[in-house]
């Protein structure tokens, strides 16, 4: 049984000879040992590229809720000596969480899809702006709520909710890209700030102020991280594995009905230090029972088993050649 790097192809000829399909195998199991069956390895590597790719975005989810409650404080510290406590804490809080929150909503997509640095700069100073404006808008409008009426708890609740739309909203806007449902990240967004208002509410009847507001804000994180990334990550049936290069290794998602690849930062998918990689070079139209690779460059062709190909579908195992790069189509 070969080995997992002696099954890719390098060229036409070994195109020609071997069984795509096939390039993952399980490893060759020692003397007397009964081999592990191939299903049970696929299904593991499976699940590790989604809890991989959970364990990354839950991870930037927590750390804006942290960035939101520090922003928070310096807010407090700046505004409270500039304006000699005239100022509403509420109102800064809505403004510190919505930039943390919103800082982490534009990077978790792109720092799992290859983009650069100078990228994730503009997203993250975006995030920080937009977020905190609906931040401040969500929390504006929970108190003027409560001239209705209404009790404290619930407009804090309200403020949560709207704050987690927002976030929803910044990951990917009104998605109508989707494969799925067009509005499933406000629409999660909104059920992850309602749970995590509620958890919010509920950490202040133990103590009023101190850290119990830091474990708060992370709490809202964790459950925007609840609501948003697994169900995601885990409805995706299809995958890019790129197979060399400085991203050797790394795993696309094809959780799109179209994504788009090439080494243009506003793509889905960037590929990095590739030679003849165009711009926008090629786009994946996924659906879940089959996928489709279409030519978007002119000069450079797109190869599949290194084949020429301009509007191919394409199965499991296959080999897309785009430029240098080469990546494998899989099924998780």
């Amino acid at each position: 049984m070969c080995r997992r790097s002696q099954c890719i192809p390098l060229g036409r000829n070994a195109a020609d000879s071997r069984d795509f399909s096939r390039i993952w195998t399980s490893p060759p199991s020692s003397a007397g040992a009964r081999p592990m069956p191939e299903g049970i390895v696929l299904k593991c590597f499976d699940m590790l590229i989604k809890l991989k790719l959970i364990t990354m975005r839950g991870l930037i989810l927590l750390i804006g809720g942290l960035v939101g409650w520090g922003l928070v404080q310096l807010l407090n510290g700046f505004l409270g000596i500039s304006l000699d406590g005239r100022y509403d804490p509420y109102l800064s809080m809505g403004l510190g969480l919505g930039a943390g929150f919103g800082l982490a909503a534009k990077l978790m997509l792109p720092l799992t899809t290859g983009h650069r640095a100078p990228f994730l700069m503009k997203q993250g100073l975006a995030g920080l702006l937009l977020g905190g404006v609906l931040g401040l808008l969500a929390f504006a409008l929970s108190q003027a709520l409560l001239g209705f009426d209404l009790p404290v708890a619930t407009g804090r609740i309200v403020s949560f909710v709207l704050l987690g739309t927002s976030v929803g909203v910044l990951i990917r806007g009104m998605d109508w890209n989707s494969s799925k449902m067009p509005l499933s990240y406000p629409l999660l967004g909104t059920f992850g700030g309602l749970l995590g208002g509620l958890v919010f509410e509920s950490l202040l009847l133990i103590q009023a102020d101190g850290p119990i507001h830091a474990v708060g804000a992370l709490a809202v994180g964790f459950a925007l991280f609840t609501c948003l990334v697994p169900w995601h990550v885990t409805r995706a049936k299809s995958a890019l594995r790129v197979l060399n290069g400085v991203q050797s290794g790394e795993v696309f998602l094809l959780d799109q009905k179209s994504e788009i690849l090439g080494y243009g930062e506003t793509n889905d998918f960037v590929l990095r230090d590739h030679r003849e990689v165009s711009i926008r070079h090629a786009r994946f139209l996924n659906a879940p029972d089959k996928c489709e690779v279409w030519n978007l460059s002119e000069g450079d062709p797109v190869q599949v088993n290194f084949r020429p190909a301009q509007n191919q579908p394409v199965k499991a195992g296959d080999i897309i050649s785009i430029g240098s790069a080469q990546l494998q189509l899989i099924r998780i």
